[in-house]
């Protein structure tokens, strides 16, 4: 005689059952949603790599005139505001350059020298021409000097905020941070070069550009929230190749001779 099952062995093993269902839907999302966590922190990783690696390239692009003295008009210039944890507490810098870096292809300064202002924006800024959409990291784009107007009622500098609209980089950025190494380091050896007493936050010589720029940028996460405690900062190092010319405004050693030898094949 065949022996059925009891009601409580029943209701044991639709308890068990709902258990194991739960852990399970449980253990599902979890493991989701960390999947999708981790794929966007990775997206907003690329796009912010990219980003830099942008004002990297664009920082070694940056033009001194080489007429025997110095100008105070083509030197790096830092603003620092904190230590780039949001938005307020973002550096701003700025610089001239030449080249596509930053600019694209198809922009009208990209062959000529212009000025470069990098900072990070929060959505809703309303301080400019156009509302912030977004927060990120933005550049603002200014002709060279010479290319500017003249008249006396139009200020053509970055000061003039109705000019020159901020220009997206990179969404997901929310905190940046620069420090300069101003001048080779005095210790010998290049296992020097790079140690963190060797940078600092503040940088006056406007008239001149710093042997090496240190970038930090600070990523928001899938919650909107800054990546504080989670990752460290995407940072690189930027050797500045015109900081010998800036310091006196003659060409970097071997540029004449190379610039020569360009002309020559040319003809």
């Amino acid at each position: 005689m065949k022996k059925a099952f009891t009601l409580v062995e029943i209701l044991m093993a639709v308890f068990i059952l709902g258990v194991v269902t739960s852990l399970s839907m449980m253990t599902f999302t979890a493991v989701t949603n960390s999947w999708q966590k981790s794929s966007d922190y990775l997206d907003k990783l690329q796009r912010t790599d990219h980003a830099l690696a942008q004002v990297t390239s664009a920082m070694r692009s940056m033009y001194y005139p080489h007429d025997g003295q110095q100008d105070g008009r083509y030197g790096f210039s830092l603003v620092n505001n904190g230590d780039g944890q949001d938005a307020d507490s973002s550096d701003v810098v700025e610089w001239s350059k030449i080249g596509r870096a930053i600019v694209g292809n198809k922009s009208s300064v990209a062959d000529s020298v212009h000025r470069v202002r990098i900072m990070v924006l929060e959505e809703g800024d309303s301080d400019w021409e156009e509302e912030i959409a977004e927060t990120g990291l933005y550049a603002r784009l200014c002709p060279d000097v010479a290319l500017r107007g003249d008249g006396e009622d139009v200020d053509f500098s970055f000061e003039n905020n109705e000019m020159y609209q901020p220009v997206l980089i990179s969404s997901g950025v929310c905190g940046f941070n620069c420090r300069v190494m101003k001048e080779p380091p005095k210790a010998s050896g290049s296992d020097n070069e790079n140690e963190e007493n060797e940078f600092e936050d503040e940088f006056a010589e406007s008239n001149a550009v710093p042997y090496k720029v240190e970038l930090s940028f600070r990523m928001i996460d899938p919650e909107s929230r800054a990546y504080r405690s989670g990752a460290a900062p995407v940072v690189r190092i930027v050797r500045i190749p015109i900081y010998e010319q800036s310091l006196d405004g003659k060409a970097a050693p071997g540029a004449e001779g190379k610039e020569s030898n360009t002309k020559k094949s040319s003809k």
